[in-house]
């Protein structure tokens, strides 16, 4: 079990100041989904730096929107809607043995693909056994994942490895994308998210406190070094930037790709402690996991404009983002009544609702274009792996 590791001081002390196929649809945070005939088109939010989005109209079910390759339940078209509305549409959970503790997830055409601590299960949308996926298993504890041009990419909970492996067209070989030069000491990724952009994968240790990235396809041995120093846990990429979150400072940093930048800049002041961080449509969405915050920032704003800020609920914990073309979803790990719950509200406003209600823990949370995907983890207890799906409501 993850929180049982033994673990360096250094990440001891970062986790106890906190709480703790075919094409893809939606995807682990941190990174922009692909373009497609049914985009849409984001601004930033009048005198707040968030954003705006007005939809295509599509009724299909097509690509994801956005600006580039490999996303984090980014900028989905939405599907004909429901017949459901929300607070009332309901919740089924989808079958199979998954195994323990999950932490990554992405939904593609026909599946759920979910890290588990020993391999990528694939869960059909359309029902039957879930399995391993074929090339997956037997490469230590698969914690976090992206997609980018074809390959399914991740990291390892208790070590510095990243790997990939083609999804369209499938394949059952695995690619050793590159290793963390250990210099000394240990290498633990931890709750240093992964993603993926073009040809490059982007991915965060804890131990030690960095931001790495190498090509997809495996022809670098060792990572390069993308930053280094604070308390790095979410990232995102898009077409010239990277993005991340420092969670003691309470900010989200980026630097230039191409070159690289020499030092990062503050892109954001936030609400709390920032984890998880998407790109969509040319906006940086995050949630902060002690003020429980939900905030977004155009990239094209001025460095020193504020966030738009959906919530902050200090009962109410957010733990992932995903976004289509209208909407802002999120988990809450815990509510008030200590219950999770589905959130959302429209991107550029305030008007939060809740979707649905049950057992504590919601975790990690993915989208297509007609349905939401969680999962449940209280990241401190040997558990089964459970995913949950929905309808998006009519309204």
């Amino acid at each position: 079990m993850h929180s049982k590791i033994a673990l360096p001081p250094a990440l001891l002390a970062l986790v106890a100041a906190g709480t703790g196929c075919n094409l893809i649809f939606g995807i682990e945070p941190g990174t922009e989904a692909p373009a497609s005939s049914s985009s849409t088109a984001a601004s930033p939010a009048s005198g707040s730096g968030g954003s705006a989005a007005s939809t295509s109209g599509s009724a299909g079910g097509g690509g994801a929107g956005g600006d580039a390759g490999g996303g984090a339940g980014g900028a989905m078209p939405s599907c004909a809607p429901s017949s459901c509305s929300a607070g009332s549409c309901p919740v089924t959970q989808m079958p199979g043995e998954l195994g323990m503790n999950p932490k990554g997830m992405v939904v593609t055409e026909d599946a759920v693909l979910l890290a588990n601590g020993e391999a990528i299960m694939a869960i059909p949308k359309g029902g039957g056994a879930a399995r391993a996926l074929p090339g997956t298993p037997g490469f230590g504890d698969a914690a976090w994942v992206t997609y980018s041009g074809g390959q399914l990419s991740w990291n390892n909970w208790s070590n510095g490895n990243v790997l990939g492996i083609p999804i369209d067209p499938p394949s059952s070989s695995p690619i050793q994308i590159a290793e963390v030069p250990e210099e000394g000491g240990q290498v633990y990724p931890s709750y240093g998210r992964i993603a993926s952009f073009g040809d490059s994968v982007y991915w965060v240790t804890q131990v030690p406190q960095a931001v790495w990235r190498a090509k997809a396809d495996g022809s670098q041995r060792l990572a390069e070094q993308v930053a280094s120093d604070g308390n790095p846990m979410g990232i995102a990429v898009d077409a010239t930037h990277v993005y991340w979150s420092d969670y003691l400072a309470s900010q989200i940093l980026r630097k230039t790709k191409d070159p690289l930048g020499a030092t990062a800049e503050v892109f954001a002041e936030t609400n709390g402690n920032p984890t998880e961080v998407l790109i969509a449509t040319g906006v940086v969405y995050w949630v902060t996991d002690n003020n429980g915050a939900v905030q977004s920032k155009a990239t094209s704003a001025a460095l020193d404009d504020p966030p738009f800020t959906y919530t902050v609920d200090n009962g109410a914990i957010p733990k992932s983002v995903a976004v289509d073309d209208e909407f802002v979803y999120w988990t809450v790990q815990q509510n008030s009544q200590g219950q999770g719950e589905v959130r959302r509200a429209h991107i550029g406003k305030g008007d939060m609702v809740t979707l649905t209600t049950g057992q504590p823990y919601f975790f990690e949370i993915a989208i297509d274009c007609g349905s939401i995907y969680w999962t449940i983890n209280d990241l401190e207890d040997d558990e089964e792996a459970m995913v949950f799906t929905m309808p998006k409501p009519a309204n």
